[in-house]
């Protein structure tokens, strides 16, 4: 077989479905592993996460969903998933006006009894 038509071994199936499964498996790892000290669980989380999102169809359409659904926290993934070969990465997100959108009041011009 001629060396450019061979597949590299990460552009295969069995490559992408065993990514998959050691994403869940870190996934499911997380909760085992949270209650040693530090933010270890969380990280596991994450990780996993990250796993699976990059290697599997079906999380990266329902991602696209889900981020064009809640734009404010689909900026704090994007941020977290960036690629290095994007240029010009974007600014860490406004994390002030994060908080205060979770804690904003509606009832300002209300008369208070």
């Amino acid at each position: 077989m001629h060396p450019s038509k061979r597949k590299n071994w990460i552009e295969t199936p069995a490559y992408r479905l065993s990514m998959v499964i050691l994403g869940w498996a870190l996934i499911v790892a997380a909760p085992l592993v949270s209650w040693l000290p530090g933010p270890g669980g969380l990280m596991l989380f994450i990780i996993g996460l990250g796993v699976i999102l990059k290697h599997s169809r079906w999380a990266k359409k329902r991602y696209s969903r889900l981020s064009k659904q809640h734009p404010e926290y689909a900026r704090w993934a994007n941020w977290a998933l960036r690629r290095n070969k994007v240029t010009g990465r974007p600014p860490f997100p406004d994390v002030k006006r994060d908080i205060m959108h979770l804690f904003r009041r509606d009832d300002f011009d209300m008369k208070m009894p």
